[in-house]
């Protein structure tokens, strides 16, 4: 298993010497303390440093409550850094933007829009003309698998459906990078396994940048070019491991695959050996 130093540099991958793509989100030394309604002061992230370059799908592991989602909300701007500062193409990120598309679990759908209507809402925001707006939306919906689904509502779509619309209408304002947090937790397990493909398959077609947060470390392996494994609260890195399987991407290839089981194993150490002595590897 390659686990890469926390810090590593921007031009080269200090493991394997080969060259990167330049840096799309830069996290440096970030801490956030949040207060409490007792009024008490609660360290969330303590001194994350982190760089993930331009078309990487890099995933987030840890315990529950070790602050994944409040990194992924720093990058996103909907929280401001109580230390430090996270940067997208060199520029510090002071709010949400565009150029940044989350995806979460909870659908944030539209109940009163169809299909069409909630992937075709943020392209009419932005101002483009209705038609164009419909026609994008149209083969956004269709690479998504929801073709003939387009009248439909929010109430009428299954749960895994709602999700594949979520991501449809993030992807049509064409974000540089995908923030999603626990997109599939709640859904069933078949369902999870096929918008895992879809979301691979789309990954592949435009490398856009993914940060991904989840507790499933299957389906960090599966997806990642790179997994960042945090403590326990207050969280920090404790590795970042590199996963070197090839691409595309077949389930049951990498289910027969040594190497897959051995990063799932190894990840799984990582995140249930957590003392206090290990913070810092």
């Amino acid at each position: 298993m390659n686990v890469l130093p926390l810090r590593p540099e921007l031009e080269t991958d200090s493991a394997s010497g080969r060259e990167t793509a330049p840096a799309m989100i830069e996290i440096d030394h970030v801490s956030q303390t949040f207060q409490t309604s007792g009024r008490q002061s609660h360290l969330a992230i303590s001194d994350i440093s982190l760089v993930i370059e331009d078309g990487a799908f890099v995933s987030i592991l840890g315990p529950s409550g070790c602050g994944k989602s409040t990194l992924l909300y720093i990058v996103g701007g909907f929280v401001n850094p109580t230390e430090g500062v996270a940067k997208l193409k060199g520029t510090a990120i002071t709010g949400p933007g565009p150029d940044r598309g989350p995806v979460f679990q909870e659908f944030a759908l539209f109940p009163w829009k169809n299909v069409l209507g909630n992937v075709t809402y943020g392209l009419r925001q932005q101002g483009v003309p209705r038609a164009e707006a419909e026609a994008q939306s149209r083969r956004l919906i269709e690479m998504v698998g929801l073709k003939g689904f387009e009248s439909f509502y929010p109430k009428e779509l299954s749960g895994g459906m709602k999700q594949r619309v979520a991501i449809a209408r993030t992807l049509a304002y064409k974000p540089a990078v995908l923030l999603m947090d626990e997109p599939f937790g709640a859904l069933d397990a078949h369902t999870r396994t096929r918008l895992q493909n879809d979301l691979l398959n789309i990954w592949e077609r435009d490398r856009k940048t993914v940060l991904f947060v989840t507790h499933s470390v299957d389906e960090a392996v599966f997806l990642s070019d790179r997994v960042v494994v945090m403590t326990r609260a207050p969280g920090r890195i404790k590795a970042i491991v590199e996963i070197d399987l090839p691409r595309p991407r077949r389930r049951a290839e990498l289910l027969l695959d040594s190497r897959y089981q051995k990063y799932v194993v190894e990840i799984e150490r990582l995140i249930d050996d957590t003392g206090i002595d290990e913070l810092h590897p």
